[in-house]
């Protein structure tokens, strides 16, 4: 399978609320393809174009994910991803606590879930979807979504202190003190924690663990003959035991054979 990916940032006037959008394409020609998918901090709307995507939660059926997704930030390697036909998936992704100021939802309530998005963000979106479906190509799709998050950022909430430590700590790799963050954001750490929960849907300490682990999968499928402990160091964790730890609480098995799950679909 030769998948086909699109990336762009969003522009500078929702750049606040939205990181970035995307676009992945593939034909699959009858083949059913498997992805485990890892603990992740990320918070996003997918809209599928093509075949939907079949979804298995902990080892359950396997279920059509919705038209139209809202995926909150996983705690734990929770999803596996059965692909198949025409991929054509369409994903606009959220700054940490964009999806919160935006629609004023608890991200705890999405962690580990795939939410239908009308469910969540109202009637608004199908008619997202539907001017989605209609562009001509991608770029067309991400002028449509712009425009969309543009005209609801008048009512959004703020970003505040919380929502600005979590971007700097995603910014950083994960790689920052929280009880530093929630002192800079002035709270105790125990309210950051709260706040910081309800508004990326992870705690901050689990929240940066996940970003240091996605960093390491990320850099040795850019190379694939990187060495682990390399990788590792790089990402800022104290020692291969502790990544290994959270490969098996956040990738469910070793390091090698996740990546191999992982990286081969």
């Amino acid at each position: 399978m030769m998948m086909r990916v699109r990336n762009t940032n969003a522009c500078a006037a929702i750049s606040p609320i939205v990181r970035s959008f995307s676009e992945r394409r593939a034909v699959l020609h009858g083949d059913v393809i498997t992805k485990p998918l890892p603990a992740r901090p990320d918070q996003f709307i997918e809209i599928y174009i093509a075949e939907r995507y079949g979804v298995s939660h902990d080892g359950g059926q396997r279920e059509a994910s919705p038209e139209m997704v809202v995926v909150g930030p996983q705690s734990y390697r929770h999803t596996q991803l059965f692909l198949s036909g025409e991929i054509d998936v369409f994903t606009i992704r959220f700054q940490p606590g964009g999806f919160h100021a935006l629609f004023g939802i608890d991200m705890s309530e999405l962690v580990n879930e795939g939410a239908v998005a009308s469910d969540i963000v109202g009637a608004a979106s199908e008619r997202l979807r539907g001017a989605v479906l209609g562009a001509v190509d991608f770029d067309a799709r991400v002028a449509i979504a712009e425009r969309w998050i543009h005209d609801r950022m008048a009512d959004a909430r703020p970003l505040d202190a919380v929502a600005h430590a979590a971007w700097v700590l995603s910014r950083a790799g994960g790689r920052l003190r929280i009880d530093a963050l929630a002192r800079r954001a002035g709270l105790g750490e125990r309210q950051f924690t709260r706040r910081f929960a309800t508004q990326v849907g992870l705690p901050p300490k689990l929240y940066a663990r996940t970003i240091r682990f996605n960093a390491v999968l990320a850099a040795k499928e850019a190379d694939p003959n990187a060495l682990w402990t390399d990788l590792v160091h790089d990402a800022g964790y104290a020692d291969q035991a502790h990544f290994i730890r959270d490969s098996h609480a956040f990738g469910g098995t070793t390091p090698a054979r996740f990546f191999a799950e992982w990286s081969g679909a």
